[in-house]
């Protein structure tokens, strides 16, 4: 491993280690506010709350796990981390929309998002091809 391959190591677990961190903070802020106000398995702005907080928590859970397996360099790492950068990217590119229409002020950390996800692929991908 090159200097250069730590650096990005390190990053990304730090990365996936805040990302983590600020789903779950989102999430507790969400139902602190009132958000899912009512009943969670019923629609709410063509939203289903039930299945929103369930995909924050996957999304929460499987940053933090590969922070985790990043720190602990496992010998499955790059492949759960490459799974884990799928469903972030795929998460938040979901939420943009929503993002977009009611506040603008969150398009700022999905965007870093996406961009630091988008350019950690061709390391996970060629860490996690190596490693097999």
């Amino acid at each position: 491993m090159t200097v250069k391959d730590r650096r990005i190591h390190l990053f990304l677990q730090v990365f996936f280690l805040f990302v983590g961190l600020y789903q779950i903070i989102l999430l507790i802020n969400s139902l602190q506010t009132g958000q899912f106000s009512g009943n969670l398995f019923e629609f709410q702005n063509n939203n289903l709350p039930a299945l929103s907080m369930g995909a924050t928590i996957i999304v929460a859970l499987t940053s933090l796990v590969s922070s985790f397996s990043l720190w602990t360099r496992a010998t499955w790492t790059y492949g759960f981390t490459l799974f884990s950068s799928g469903i972030l990217f795929s998460y938040h590119l979901i939420n943009l929309g929503p993002a977009i229409r009611q506040n603008s002020y969150e398009i700022i950390p999905i965007i870093f998002v996406l961009i630091v996800i988008l350019q950690s692929f061709p390391f996970l991908i060629r860490r996690s091809y190596r490693s097999a």
